[in-house]
Formats: C-alpha cells, structure tokens, sequence
C-alpha cells in the first residue's frame, strides 16, 4: 500500500483517481480549491478510512509525506 497525494481530487478525473487507487488498496490524500471541483464527487468516499480531503491551492506550499503524487 502506498500513501498518494491527488491533486486536483475533486475535480472530474482527480475523483475518479481516487476511486481506483481507493480499490486497489492505497491511501490517498485530495488536494482541492474547489475553484472548478466539487465535494459531491467524492461523496462516495467520505466513509473511507484511507481518504482524507484537504481544502488547498496549490499555490501554497503545503508539507505532506507521501510516496506518489498525481498532479
């Protein structure tokens, strides 16, 4: 299992990467500013224990450790 970082995940595609790296086992961390994505997207997975949803922009800097990144 490896720990992800989704940015853009709530947004069409980044949602549906969740929903794969979800099912196949891995812990995943979605980057939004929900500027053009949605929390609806990822309503399928707000009872997962390996997902969590972060409000950010990208811009900023923010410190994660993670061992992949999807941008």
């Amino acid at each position: 299992m490896k720990k992800v970082l989704v940015t853009g995940g709530a947004g069409f595609v980044g949602s549906f990467l969740c929903d794969r790296l979800i099912d196949e086992g891995h812990e995943v961390i979605a980057i939004d500013n929900f500027f053009t994505g949605s929390k609806e997207n990822l309503s399928q997975l707000s009872d997962e224990t390996n997902f969590e949803l972060i409000r950010h922009d990208i811009v900023k800097p923010i410190l994660l450790e993670v061992d992949w990144i999807f941008n």
